[in-house]
């Protein structure tokens, strides 16, 4: 059996990004890395980072709330360039300063939103580097969902049932209903109720810090020294019990990453130790097995 390593939110921070990857393959050349979701804005190189993913057959790339924010913010750019020749020149510029002008210009309200969430630089890329059309339709149509024993993927971890009407849905390549696209990669209200029985949500989207339980709850200072992954058996409202682990770590400001081993569910943690020696990217394996 193949190794299975899972990342996520990775936002942008393409040293972390590119040091899974190669890490991940250095263990198995064969392995399978899934993605869960978030790997633009904040940071600078989200659109280069999301090119990769898509690009890699051994990367199973989960769609999360700011491809979403990307993908409707460049739907709107299209559409509001389309109506002129000059606005439409722009867009196709490949020229990083009239996509700056562009996009900061542009009050369209998914335009503005994705850029109040982290996206300029994103957008800005994307203009720079062809304003690829065929790429938003790739990047609409990732998947929500997947598993793999019994381990359930999505981006916000919110609901099971909701989980697995999707997943059920896209094995079966069916129209996925708006409204449960949308629970699982935004929904945070759902979070504290509990997975199936005997199987485990991995999501991300909540950094660790703003969790009221688990590892570090909210303490800002440790988990700014110490950032980690965060598991809890959920079930308070609904007595189900099963497990989720969090994997989000913040690393837009922590500058840490952490890679979840599928098959022995221990945890990688990739620390960019840019402040102190330059770019230096630290690979720690930590003994701790979650769910133990």
């Amino acid at each position: 059996m193949h190794s299975i390593y899972y990342f996520t939110d990775i936002h942008g921070h393409y040293l972390l990004y590119d040091a899974i990857i190669n890490w991940c393959l250095e263990q198995d050349n064969q392995s399978f890395i899934i993605f869960g979701g978030d790997s633009c804005d904040r940071g600078l190189d989200g659109y280069k980072i999301m090119r990769e993913l898509v690009e890699n057959p051994q990367v199973g790339f989960l769609k999360g709330n700011h491809e979403d924010l990307f993908t409707k913010a460049a739907r709107a750019l299209i559409g509001y360039c389309a109506q002129s020749d000059e606005l439409y020149s722009k867009l196709k510029s490949r020229n990083a300063k009239i996509a700056k002008s562009l996009v900061e210009l542009c009050s369209l309200p998914d335009v503005v939103l994705h850029c109040q969430n982290g996206g300029f630089s994103t957008l800005v890329q994307w203009i720079t580097e062809g304003a690829d059309e065929d790429f938003i339709s790739i990047i609409e149509d990732l998947p929500l969902t997947f598993s793999y024993q019994n381990l359930d993927f999505c981006h916000a971890g919110s609901k099971y049932d909701i989980f697995k009407k999707v997943y059920e849905a896209e094995y079966n390549q069916a129209l996925v209903n708006h409204t449960d696209a949308f629970t699982l990669m935004w929904d945070r209200i759902d979070l504290p109720l509990g997975w199936e029985t005997n199987r485990i949500c991995v999501f991300g989207h909540t950094p660790t810090v703003s969790l009221p339980t688990g590892i570090y709850g909210r303490d800002k200072s440790i988990v700014r020294a110490h950032p980690c992954a965060w598991q809890d058996k959920m079930g308070a409202k609904d007595k189900r019990g099963g497990w989720k682990i969090d994997m989000d770590t913040a690393t837009v400001w922590s500058d840490r990453a952490f890679v979840l081993d599928c098959c022995t569910l221990k945890i990688i943690e990739f620390y960019d130790d840019k402040n102190i020696n330059g770019d230096n990217i630290i690979i720690t394996k930590h003994d701790k097995k979650l769910l133990s």
